[in-house]
């Protein structure tokens, strides 16, 4: 089964992401951590295949994590995409930059995230 780490402090996020994983066919586990300090211990610990990883969280923000689980050869392989509410295009750009395969802007549309998921889970 393939898992999946959701990087993201906001609950009703975490919940909707949750549900519309659990609603689709995918065999995924889901990992939850809630800034980017568990992030960065989850993904050497449970060395997911995709993380989602929101860029403005408390403690440390995606914009610190990507670039440390970018840097170690534990988990540099992983792909990440950032699953963020800043839209405008320098922030995508930097988002690339920093390591992230894909910028993906909420408000969340269920199967566009799917189809996403899909590319680098390889279901």
């Amino acid at each position: 089964m393939k898992k999946i780490l959701l990087v993201e402090d906001d609950e009703d996020n975490r919940d909707l992401v949750s549900f519309v994983l659990q609603r689709s066919n995918l065999s995924v586990e889901l990992v939850i951590a809630e800034n980017g300090k568990e992030a960065v211990q989850k993904a050497v610990d449970d060395r997911p295949n995709l993380i989602l990883m929101d860029m403005q969280m408390p403690v440390m923000d995606g914009w610190t994590a990507v670039p440390i689980l970018k840097g170690d050869d534990r988990t540099k392989a992983i792909p990440i995409i950032a699953f963020t509410s800043q839209a405008k295009l320098e922030d995508k750009a930097r988002t690339i930059e920093i390591g992230c395969v894909e910028h993906y802007a909420k408000p969340m549309d269920p199967e566009e995230l799917l189809t996403l998921i899909r590319k680098y889970v390889h279901e």
